[in-house]
């Protein structure tokens, strides 16, 4: 009996210290966190964004309309607009409008010294971006990797892909991307995986100005069909393995490489694109049946030809500058 009731107050003993020495301690943390979580000043957070991404691109307008919490150490945001600056004046302002933006830290990756961050985004008209962003970058040397789910990312969306082509592209995007992007070039490495359906340029409206022609030419919509992007990182170059499309009004194939450094703008593009015009797209667009006609015949566009009539280009610049399209129709894709 009486070591049954030593037992008891043994039991009753360690009871008291877990609850002095870890129960308490616990209960005013969560008690902390979740007041902190309750009354943090989103709005002031939101604000001090809007600001930060003014100064830092002279110009820009950004504007969410909610910033609230999600779990605990989750934010979303809602109805984010960015507007950019155009390039050239008389150009229209880029914008990029988007409904959601959910992200959520990883408190162990911080307290390891490591930033993580998982997020998903939902685009204006339908499809998201899911991933994670982590970064290990210290005073000395910058490492981040982003890992990313395209689903049916619709390209018409996107305002800024279509003040870099000139011309309206429509396509949905499906795929990943995963990249560890490191100073030392050589620790840069990674791939991506992309298929873009029902892909498109042009749209009887828009147009641009081509070599040895006076005025400004409107393009049909030239359907390109579902083109499927394969590349490979390795020493700090993307290497595409695969770029092909193959549509009613013409086939694409392309070669070449993306030059991958910090910051990202000053990525350099060097790409070879080939694209065969088929005779549907005559059929079905007249005008542009004679366009073609007059440009097979006119030196200036001849360069830009290969052996077998189809029109190649080199595409040469940085992703955040000018991109140049040089005649290369005596170059070969392999």
């Amino acid at each position: 009996m009486n070591r049954f009731l030593q037992a008891i107050q043994l039991s009753e003993g360690v009871r008291t210290a877990l609850r002095r020495y870890l129960g308490y301690p616990l209960f005013f943390l969560s008690t902390f966190l979740l007041s902190a979580y309750l009354t943090f000043p989103y709005d002031r957070v939101r604000e001090v964004i809007e600001r930060q991404v003014t100064s830092a691109v002279p110009g820009a307008e950004l504007e969410i309309v909610s910033l609230e919490p999600a779990w605990l150490t989750g934010v979303e945001a809602r109805g984010v607009s960015l507007r950019l600056p155009s390039a050239t004046e008389g150009e229209r302002p880029m914008s990029v409008t988007i409904p959601r933006i959910y992200a959520r830290a990883g408190i162990l990756a911080f307290l390891l010294g490591t930033i993580s961050v998982n997020f998903e985004v939902e685009l204006d008209g339908g499809g998201r971006i899911e991933g994670s962003f982590e970064d290990q970058s210290d005073d000395e040397h910058a490492r981040s990797r982003v890992v990313a789910e395209l689903v049916e990312v619709d390209l018409r969306r996107i305002g800024p892909l279509r003040a870099a082509t000139r011309l309206p592209v429509t396509g949905i995007v499906s795929g990943s991307i995963d990249i560890t992007l490191d100073d030392d070039a050589d620790q840069t490495t990674g791939s991506l995986s992309l298929d873009i359906a029902e892909a498109s340029v042009g749209d009887g409206r828009a147009g641009i100005s081509a070599p040895g022609f006076p005025m400004t030419l409107t393009i049909q919509q030239l359907e390109l069909g579902t083109i499927n992007i394969r590349a490979e990182i390795e020493h700090g170059t993307a290497r595409f393995t695969q770029l092909v499309g193959n549509g009613a009004h013409a086939e694409v194939r392309g070669s070449g490489t993306i030059r991958l450094v910090r910051p990202v703008r000053n990525c350099a593009l060097d790409l070879l694109l080939r694209v065969n015009i088929l005779p549907a797209y005559r059929e079905a667009h007249a005008d542009m049946a004679g366009i073609l006609a007059l440009a097979e015949g006119n030196e200036l566009v001849r360069p830009y030809r290969s052996a077998d009539g189809a029109f190649q280009f080199r595409l040469q610049g940085t992703l955040g500058g000018r991109v140049i399209a040089a005649p290369a129709g005596s170059a070969s894709l392999d």
